[in-house]
């Protein structure tokens, strides 16, 4: 799926997410749809990437979405959670059991009885402790108004990742990893700060109109209906 995040609407549905075909979609559309093309964001996806560059060249920039960075880091802390957990007597994992959630939600959205419940935890478990502090240290700084370019939000994401590193978690490491590898473009996103926050609700449309047909065979058929109810350019 294409968003075109200036008008609000879904810009096309691709059958598959494959470079050959981004690839190909790009270079039919260079001169019309995209002629005005500045930024791109994307997941880390290497097919959407080198596609992009193989098109457009430098001249348009890419940003490496933040949600996704933060979707794949919640991945690792799962692992890492786990990784800790194998070192705690049976006592101890049972005091765990039910959890996760409390782990994987943004505080503000917690309870305040879910709020008091993660408290007593982080108290009892302070590795787990600095496992949730290390993710929202990382929220902060995507969400830290100061940074403003994408040398600073480099300078700040190897400092995370230089205190990541000292907990010695092997799940943490692998995201240290595939964060710096990916560090020029998610730092991108203190420039303009560039998402692909929507495309979740673009995503969740898409969902509503394959429940609503009890599925749909024909891609041709459901990129249409997308495009008809998606694809107008949203009022200003």
């Amino acid at each position: 799926m294409l968003i075109d995040h200036t008008n609000v609407r879904v810009l096309d549905v691709l059958e598959s997410r494959e470079k050959t075909a981004v690839l190909a979609y790009l270079q039919e559309h260079k001169k019309d749809l995209f002629a005005e093309l500045a930024e791109v964001t994307t997941d880390m996806w290497d097919g959407y990437v080198s596609a992009v560059r193989e098109v457009f060249g430098e001249k348009v920039a890419i940003t490496v979405d933040r949600f996704h960075v933060m979707k794949n880091l919640q991945e690792q802390l799962s692992h890492a959670r786990r990784e800790l957990q194998r070192t705690l007597s049976k006592e101890e994992a049972a005091e765990l059991k039910g959890s996760r959630w409390l782990w994987l939600k943004n505080p503000e959205n917690l309870s305040v009885d879910e709020r008091a419940k993660l408290e007593q935890l982080k108290k009892r478990f302070p590795k787990l402790r600095q496992l949730a502090d290390q993710r929202e240290a990382l929220r902060w700084i995507f969400d830290d108004p100061k940074i403003n370019d994408a040398a600073e939000g480099k300078k700040r994401l190897r400092g995370w990742m230089e205190k990541a590193a000292q907990l010695g978690l092997a799940a943490l490491n692998k995201f240290c990893k595939t964060l710096e590898n990916w560090l020029d473009l998610i730092a991108n996103y203190f420039i303009s700060r560039s998402s692909n926050g929507r495309t979740e609700g673009f995503n969740h449309g898409l969902r509503s109109i394959l429940w609503r047909a009890f599925g749909m065979r024909s891609f041709k058929h459901f990129r249409l209906r997308v495009l008809d109810r998606f694809g107008i350019p949203a009022r200003h």
